[in-house]
């Protein structure tokens, strides 16, 4: 039997892991995070009075005792505070990534070890496979479409040997069904679609509000460099983006980059949106790289997985080459390698070639 600390979201994914964590035998300790402890409703999995009730309704009647947790000041620095300082540097970037690198399998695997317990259970659909040679191994989960690796990528092989998915098995219809027969108060709760820390999904005014100095407008220029319009500011776009540009043109024009020193949005048509190669940084591996290696990439959620190569750029980085373009390379976010269904690792993309 192990002590297992299951992180409670107040949702169903995380409520069946911990049922199911309790019916493997294991000592279970059921923990919500306080995210944002001023936040009158719930947005996600940030411990609205909410989340942390329903958590809380689940833990007894699984029969596991429930903690809850401040860690907002972490999740202010590490997540929010580096959400806003992506978009002010005309980066997109990955706050559910970063939420599971620094306060998921951070934070919370620290104090796990303080407890003394021996792994940490989330909610998230993805699976740990570990062999005889004492290797785990990140493998997407059964149900590809709610499939969470993505976001898991920078787990190293401390995190995964300490890291549990008991819902990696299963489908979201069977996870909703185990916890109706379990009688979980969360079987039918509602799914987040938004950032949990931003209300109303409108993160524009969310940077705005907190980055004030961003929104400075400037030119929109195409690209021969004529001036085609003006931008709100560049934290307003992203790469690939078509709609909102505010721009007359004969053919549809799309963000392809974005001008920093000149406070410029580059502006094309579709072609121009594409992209071979890329080199992407903060690069962590789940186990050791191989040298120069065929992959598959995926460079945003729920893409599609396209043939790549990678190979090594410096320390922590590498460089990504394409079998085919891809669209809206955005840097800012996460690429991930995978071969087959494992993941091999992860980073940030950084330029895009």
């Amino acid at each position: 039997m192990a002590r297992v600390v299951v992180a409670m979201s107040g949702g169903v994914d995380s409520s069946v892991a911990a049922a199911l964590v309790r019916e493997a035998g294991h000592e279970a300790l059921g923990v919500t995070l306080k995210l944002l402890p001023g936040a009158p409703t719930g947005f996600g999995c940030c411990g609205s009075p909410r989340d942390l009730e329903d958590a809380k309704r689940v833990c007894e009647t699984v029969g596991i005792p429930h903690y809850a947790l401040d860690f907002d000041e972490v999740f202010q620095r590490d997540v929010v505070d580096a959400f806003v300082a992506a978009y002010a540097s005309q980066r997109t970037p990955n706050p559910c990534m970063e939420c599971n690198r620094s306060v998921k399998f951070g934070a919370l695997l620290r104090l796990a070890e303080a407890w003394k317990a021996d792994f940490v259970a989330t909610g998230h659909y993805a699976r740990v496979s570990r062999g005889p040679e004492g290797t785990a191994r990140l493998r997407r989960a059964l149900d590809e479409n709610k499939d969470q690796t993505y976001f898991l990528h920078s787990l190293t092989q401390r995190e995964l040997s300490r890291a549990m998915f008991p819902v990696g098995e299963l489908t979201k219809p069977e996870v909703r069904a185990r916890a109706r027969l379990l009688g979980l108060a969360t079987a039918d709760k509602e799914e987040s679609q938004e950032i949990c820390f931003v209300p109303g999904g409108d993160y524009r005014a969310f940077v705005r509000d907190r980055a004030p100095q961003a929104a400075v407008p400037g030119d929109i220029r195409d690209s021969s460099g004529r001036v085609v319009g003006r931008h709100a500011g560049l934290f307003n776009y992203t790469i690939g983006q078509r709609k909102g540009l505010g721009v007359a043109s004969a053919k549809p024009l799309y963000v392809t980059g974005m001008d920093a020193a000149a406070n410029a949005l580059l502006v094309g048509e579709s072609g121009e949106a594409w992209s071979s190669a890329f080199t992407a940084g903060r690069f962590s591996w789940t186990s050791e790289p191989r040298g120069r290696e065929a992959c598959g990439v995926r460079v945003r959620h729920r893409g599609k997985i396209a043939p790549a190569r990678w190979s090594p750029a410096g320390a922590d980085r590498v460089r990504v080459e394409l079998a085919e373009p891809l669209r809206a390379v955005a840097p800012g976010q996460s690429a991930v390698l995978y071969d087959g269904d494992e993941v091999l690792g992860g980073g940030t993309i950084e330029e895009v070639l």
